[in-house]
């Protein structure tokens, strides 16, 4: 099962998973991956950090200023040690758990950054991801899912909360959902 949460560029597609995250019942549900929120320095935009499921203290990740030899997307420069966390985290990650990435772009869609584990995890049988992909870039993430099926939910839409929780905790045994944290 592919899950893709997608929205505009700056459309609140990382506090929405966020929430998202927040309202399962993780032990029951076994989720595992990362999000990836923005920084932001006097009200500017420098980059995003890498925020692994379960741990405490996040990574500086994809900063607009980096070394002439890091993986580059746009203005956007990856750290490698953080981007080489975040490929462990897909490769480590259960075969039985919900496997969060945010984001998939660019890079990956042109078979750079976390496309390699991504592909790794896509190949498990039975695996359940969830993704994040800008509006721009889904048809391009269409095409590489290779005719895998997946379920498409935009963030703007006011139902697609319900809906992806509702998805999410379908495939698990029993509620996946916390109590209270629903709504």
């Amino acid at each position: 099962m592919v899950l893709i949460l997608t929205g505009a560029i700056q459309s609140g597609k990382t506090r929405f998973l966020a929430g998202i995250v927040a309202g399962l019942d993780r032990e029951r549900t076994g989720v595992s991956g990362f999000l990836s929120p923005a920084v932001y320095d006097r009200g500017r935009l420098i980059g995003y950090d890498l925020d692994v499921l379960g741990r405490k203290t996040p990574l500086p990740y994809i900063r607009k200023s980096g070394e002439p030899a890091w993986e580059r997307v746009g203005p956007y420069y990856f750290i490698p040690e953080a981007l080489e966390e975040a490929r462990r985290t897909i490769l480590e990650s259960r075969p039985c758990d919900l496997l969060v990435i945010d984001e998939v772009g660019p890079l990956e869609l042109g078979g750079g950054g976390l496309w390699g584990p991504l592909e790794t995890a896509l190949a498990g049988p039975g695996r359940r991801l969830l993704l994040v992909v800008r509006a721009s870039c889904l048809d391009a993430l269409a095409t590489r899912l290779a005719g895998r099926p997946f379920q498409v939910f935009t963030v703007d839409e006011p139902a697609a909360r319900a809906a992806l929780l509702f998805e999410i905790s379908r495939e698990v045994p029993g509620p996946g959902i916390a109590a209270g944290r629903e709504g």
